[in-house]
């Protein structure tokens, strides 16, 4: 192609020269009016939980989009190699994006903290990412309250106070699960439960809701909510590592038959539809303070595509060992969850795990097709190849040294009260 191009210029300067203007003024245009591509370039973007596994490539695809510039807010400081690759996204230009992290600074349940970050710009946030907050079974309700709804509180109230027309709010589809099978439904389909089974949903459900009464057309501030189904990617810091490291201690078995299906989500894919949620936060939208759920597309035999995982790392294939009876793991989950009443201490083995990881969740995403215009830019079968490949090479190494030199699981601290 560029030889093509080079023998056209020496033949035909002045037809190529107009040509290509023309071809370039309407690529352009052509992108911008793409959805994920039309509120990025040119705005000034506020993105909290930006040190973590979604938020900092969501900083990542908006700097490449063309963001004005990105105010990071996390109350974890970023890494060098995290700021190592922001400023490769922002071609070099570390101006672009402006870091509030710490206790002071970047702590989302601090009202001032959170309004000082909003007026840092000197000039209109045009649009707010709400990534960041408290996840997981292993924490009290009170820190979940203080960090999921109180948190998102103050987001709100800091957008409001600086006339921010959009807000994405990034949620959860564990706000609507009841402990069944969910095969294929929409958003639609699936109520907010009066009960929930964690308190992270709970929580997130409570946040969500008052996202959504907040939004106010007549005022300009239009608010949406974006959720994932199991995010992975490179980079990621637990499901992926948690598990590989279990299957490679030995201690992992498939649960149940392992024939359940659930969705799954590159984090490229769930950055984009937030980014496409974004784009459809204007007057009128049929979108707006609604729920809507990003996934790869067709669902995925969980067990099936996590072994792929695991015999890639060089482990036992899972589907030769012994599977554990759900019966089973439900038993030694609850009397788990007994003991860590009386020794008040969380086990990652419980219910809510068990069943995570045996029930059907899978959903329909014509929802954010018909009203997000998403579409994913992974699909399924490059991104999970390119993720087995990522952690081969980037994780693997050290789990094996750590391994060889008797240091331990750096997962294995997960869920203790020290910490917290």
């Amino acid at each position: 192609m560029f030889t093509t191009k080079i023998i056209f210029f020496l033949y035909f300067i002045a037809h190529i020269t107009s040509s290509s203007s023309s071809s370039s003024l309407s690529s352009s245009t052509t992108m911008a009016t793409k959805p994920g591509y039309k509120t990025t370039p040119g705005s000034t973007i506020l993105v909290t939980g930006s040190s973590g596994f979604v938020g900092a490539r969501l900083v990542e695809i908006l700097l490449e989009r063309n963001a004005k510039k990105i105010i990071c807010f996390d109350i974890a400081p970023p890494s060098p190699a995290l700021l190592a690759r922001f400023t490769k996204a922002a071609s070099g230009n570390s101006s672009k994006f402006q870091i509030f992290a710490g206790m002071q600074d970047g702590n989302l349940t601090n009202k001032e903290s959170v309004l000082k970050a909003f007026g840092s710009s000197g000039t209109t946030i045009d649009i707010v990412y709400h990534i960041a907050a408290l996840v997981g079974p292993f924490h009290d309700y009170d820190k979940y309250m203080e960090v999921n709804y109180h948190g998102t509180m103050h987001i709100i109230e800091a957008c409001k106070a600086n006339k921010v027309p959009r807000l994405v709010f990034s949620s959860s589809p564990s706000t609507r699960f009841t402990g069944g099978d969910i095969e294929g439904l929409r958003e639609d389909q699936m109520e907010i439960p009066d009960k929930f089974l964690a308190m992270y949903a709970q929580t997130k459900a409570y946040a969500e809701k008052e996202v959504h009464k907040a939004c106010d057309p007549t005022n300009g501030f239009f608010t949406i909510s974006v959720a994932p189904h199991q995010v992975y990617g490179p980079h990621d810091p637990l499901f992926m590592p948690a598990l590989l490291e279990t299957a490679g201690s030995g201690k992992l078995r498939v649960f149940g038959k392992g024939e359940n299906k659930i969705s799954v989500c590159h984090v490229d894919n769930y950055c984009h539809g937030l980014i496409c949620g974004a784009d459809v936060l204007e007057k009128d939208s049929k979108a707006l303070a609604k729920f809507y759920i990003i996934t790869d597309g067709p669902e995925q035999f969980f067990w099936k595509i996590l072994n792929e995982g695991v015999v890639a790392m060089g482990f036992k294939d899972l589907f030769q060992k012994f599977h554990y009876p759900i019966w089973f793991l439900m038993a030694v989950a609850h009397v788990a969850n007994g003991l860590g009443w009386i020794l008040n201490k969380k086990f990652k083995l419980n219910p809510f795990n068990v069943k995570m990881l045996t029930i059907h969740r899978y959903f329909s995403i014509e929802n954010s097709i018909r009203d997000l215009k998403y579409e994913p830019v992974v699909t399924f079968e490059d991104g999970w190849k390119s993720n087995i490949e990522w952690h081969k090479k980037h994780w693997l190494p050290g789990y094996l040294e750590r391994t060889a030199s008797g240091k331990g699981s750096v997962i294995a601290n997960i869920g203790s009260k020290k910490g917290d």
